[in-house]
């Protein structure tokens, strides 16, 4: 029963920890082959306890979740995973009553979480510093030999010496290059399985719920999903079983109806059955059939098809990618209406205010504030004392201090004898062990392992090991010296073989020798083949992506005109790896782009659109890593067609009425909140890009932006009798300079040295200009011509050079060097063209901070009557 145990422990492993029915019997399985059939499993209300939000799952169900893996017939059969149904009604904790029993069971789960995932994370170091001969990780080889050999009047001094022998030994073969694979047996294995694998996700309903932010408006939002599948196919793209002839893998994915909806006025599920819940979740999936009419859709539906190549035999070819996958997005559309951005900055300040009251939620009343103050008098003060007040004195009382001191003790005594026990520990260990995890916080408790880890190890004596990390319960199990110190001394002497497959080796005392030939015929595995050394030039993984339409729409309510809408036609994004180089490149275009603002006088205004050249892509980046065509690491193209801009006054005012919160919107917290994590963006950015500078790294840098202009307007709306100010911002040219690679020690003077440590990039911005156009006159002739009666600044050119350091604290050296050229600064100005222009700027209509906030159909009314 070898793959039900392993399956089953799989299962529990993943999903065990939030549902609530798992039960081991429900796993139908057999030896070679079978199903694992789960259904209706019930999800956890503490499900997301590990994401640390202030919600509670109030419904959750898994519909039916079944595994079909025919181990006996790879070949002819496939691989089915197959999930029917996830069903998740979310909602604030604060709506859920407050059970004390409930809330400590909880907290000791998420404590024992926490602890697993910390066990494993260590167990994970360890054995890949045991396999480099890492000091730390080996220190019991280190410290003795064979400790059950070794009596207690011998030297201990020549101990150490042997280790660190042995350990230099381990490093000096660490340094030596080891040949990989041809194709390891978990690699075989998975290409196995993968050429057959059918996977189909379908029914897909997570809800959130919220009637505390307003309870006068009540708000849902959720995302939804019809179908999800993964089908392999034959070159043609039909539906098929590949056979053991089959060279090529060919795979067929496609994603219907992904939606994602934000509910303003929402009717509330959570307040009805756990029966009606989940039905209404159930009928509330869009399809692409049916489009629930009742639905305020931010993302509207998104349908996706993918088709994918995989060529297990490539690398020995080298003449096709190994993976080929395409990607292929028919829209994505998004829209927002005022209330949903109202409701969406309510949400996030009822966030915050959740965590602040989490830990006061044992005392909060279950009562309306309305003639019920004293209760909630009384909720506040012992919310101060219980949490802030006595909690500390207790605390830091010597008695408080003296128990704890007492449970780290206890609690490292009873963890040493599990860690020595050769069978399983007594119950009366086991029950300690678990009483003292509830009460001591996971940092103590993972200090106090590993103190007994180490008090073990220099007594001389052996941890005992686990067979697998995986397998251990909650509260307990080996720490992460365990999976390495039980080894036998034998196993120490020898020195590892470096052909030998480690991820087969736990297949023997798994399988039997004939189930184990079995399976390696089966999915063509062979030990002794090794892989050469690939090309720099060789491609080996491919992934394209062609997005032909994108839209975003702002409006302030979901039956009038938008206020703004952005549309990108076909974006197309392109990546390759080549491993040999240990190089990737990608590859984005983006063919056209425009944006229109709010309808008035009977016309879509047009605030961005393209007027560049037809034949080329408005936008091209390109960024390499390792490039094959140049000798720098890194190299980055941007080139850019020019963009027509228009400035219209009433699209831009209505946006900026659209985005102004509400009186009773406290943003404060939410700034600090996003200033924080600005702070903590930075801070990572910085610590990258001093790792950059630290190790040299080389960036080839070429941008070349077209000469885009801005259309000012009078009175705020472009017509072609309108007067105009032009505003050309020219064309922009950065490139990054590149040093003469002279040696340092070619220098004659510190102050070369000191030269060298900058990093140069040369700025061009040629043809800038201003002009002024009466109705009437040839703006477009006159802004290519170098001087004309509309012209206010001639177009000008200027040279920047930009160097910055690569040394941060140095304070001879400044941070950056900025030195330009500007050969001519020609304006034409008169009395009466300075009166037009500030006319023209006095008729724009600005927008107004301080009024409220109006709805745009007034504003088009005000005009047309102005």
């Amino acid at each position: 029963m070898v793959f039900e145990s392993l399956v089953s422990d799989l299962l529990n492993r993943f999903i065990g920890d939030y549902v609530e029915n798992l039960d081991k019997s429900q796993l139908k399985i057999g030896i070679w082959g079978g199903n694992v059939v789960l259904e209706n499993l019930k999800v956890k209300e503490n499900a997301l306890s590990e994401f640390d939000v202030p919600f509670k799952v109030k419904a959750g169900q898994i519909g039916k979740l079944t595994l079909k893996i025919p181990w006996k017939n790879l070949y002819n059969d496939a691989v089915v995973a197959t999930l029917d149904g996830l069903y998740l009604l979310v909602v604030p904790g604060a709506t859920i009553k407050y059970d004390a029993a409930k809330e400590e069971r909880d907290q000791q789960e998420a404590k024992q979480r926490e602890l697993q995932c910390i066990e494993e994370a260590l167990q994970l170091a360890a054995r890949r510093a045991s396999q480099t001969g890492d000091l730390l990780f080996s220190l019991e080889s280190v410290v003795y030999k064979d400790p059950h050999n070794v009596p207690k009047g011998s030297k201990k001094h020549k101990k150490p010496r042997k280790g660190l022998k042995k350990l230099k030994r381990h490093e000096n073969k660490a340094e030596k290059p080891q040949e990989n694979k041809k194709d390891t047996f978990a690699e075989k294995l998975a290409t196995q399985v993968i050429k057959n694998l059918q996977v189909k996700i379908s029914s897909i309903h997570l809800r959130y719920e919220d009637d505390l932010s307003d309870p006068q408006r009540p708000l849902s939002m959720g995302v939804t999903l019809s179908e999800l599948s993964l089908q392999t196919t034959d070159e043609n793209w039909k539906s098929c079983i590949l056979n053991e002839a089959a060279k090529i893998i060919y795979k067929l994915g496609r994603l219907d109806c992904l939606c994602a909806y934000w509910n303003v006025n929402s009717p509330i599920f959570y307040k009805g059955s756990w029966e009606d819940i989940v039905n209404q979740l159930k009928c509330g999936i869009s399809s692409k059939d049916q489009e629930l009419p009742h639905y305020q859709y931010i993302f509207k539906p998104i349908f996706a098809s993918a088709k994918m190549c995989i060529n297990p035999n490539a690398e020995l070819e080298l003449k096709t990618p190994k993976a080929n996958l395409h990607l292929e997005v028919q829209n994505i559309a998004i829209e927002m209406t005022k209330p949903q951005y109202v409701t969406m900055v309510e949400v996030l300040e009822s966030i915050d205010y959740m965590v602040k009251n989490a830990p006061y939620r044992k005392f909060r009343p279950d009562a309306p504030v309305h003639q019920n103050a004293k209760l909630w008098w009384r909720y506040g003060f012992n919310s101060i004392l219980e949490v802030h007040i006595r909690r500390l004195g207790h605390m830091w009382s010597w008695s408080s201090i003296r128990k704890h001191r007492e449970n780290l003790k206890a609690y490292k005594t009873a963890y040493k004898a599990k860690l020595l026990s050769q069978n399983k520990p007594s119950q009366d260990t086991e029950r300690h062990i678990q009483d003292l995890e509830k009460v001591l916080d996971v940092f103590n408790i993972t200090l106090i392992r590993q103190q007994a880890h180490m008090e073990v190890i220099r007594s001389g004596q052996k941890v005992v090991g686990k067979k697998a990390a995986g397998g251990q319960k909650p509260g307990g199990g080996g720490g992460f010296f365990s999976s390495f110190f039980g080894k036998k001394a034998k196993k120490e002497e020898q020195e590892p073989e470096e052909n030998k497959e480690t991820e087969s080796s736990g297949l023997d005392d798994l399988l039997t020798a004939e189930e184990k030939e079995k399976l390696y015929t089966a999915i063509g595995y062979s030990g002794s083949s090794h892989n050469l050394t690939l090309p720099k030039q060789y491609v080996a993984v491919v992934v394209s992506f062609q997005l032909f339409s994108t839209s975003v729409m702002v409006r302030e309510q979901p039956d009038v005109p938008e206020i703004l809408k952005i549309q990108m036609i076909d974006l197309s994004t392109k990546i390759s790896q080549r491993p040999g180089a240990q190089a990737f490149r990608v590859e984005a275009a983006l063919q056209h782009w425009f944006v229109t603002g709010l309808q008035q006088q009977g016309e879509v205004p047009s605030l961005i659109a393209s007027v560049g050249d037809s034949s080329s892509s408005l936008l091209d980046v390109v960024f390499e890593l390792n490039p094959e065509e140049s000798a720098a690491d890194q190299l980055l193209r941007v080139h850019s067609q020019p963009v027509e801009i228009i400035y219209d006054a009433l699209t831009v005012n209505s946006v900026v009425d659209f985005f102004k919160a509400g009186k009773g919107v406290d943003l404060e917290v939410l700034t600090l909140a996003t200033l924080s994590k600005l702070e903590e963006i930075k801070d990572k950015t910085a610590t990258g890009l001093s790792h950059i500078i630290e190790t040299r790294k080389v960036l080839d840098l070429r941008i070349d932006l077209k000469p885009s202009y801005l259309l000012i307007p009078k009175a705020g709306f472009y017509s072609s009798t309108s007067d105009l100010i032009i505003v050309d911002f020219g064309s922009l040219e950065l490139n990054s300079v590149e040093q003469s690679g002279s040696s340092s020690s070619s220098f004659s003077s510190l102050e070369e040295i000191m030269d060298r440590a900058y990093v140069r990039y040369n700025v061009e911005l040629r043809r800038v200009q201003v002009l002024y156009s009466k109705s009437g006159e040839a703006w477009k002739s006159a802004r290519l011509q170098g001087s004309s009666v509309q012209h206010i600044l001639q177009p000008m050119d200027f040279t920047v050079q930009l160097a910055k350091c690569m040394v941060e604290k140095d304070a001879r050296m400044p941070r950056f060097k900025v030195s330009g050229e500007l050969p001519l600064l020609h304006v034409k100005i008169s009395d009466q063209k300075i009166h037009h222009v500030l006319n023209l700027v006095d008729s724009i209509p600005l927008p107004n901070m301080g009024s409220p906030p109006s709805t745009p159909t007034e504003k088009v009314h005000l005009v047309q009557s102005g």
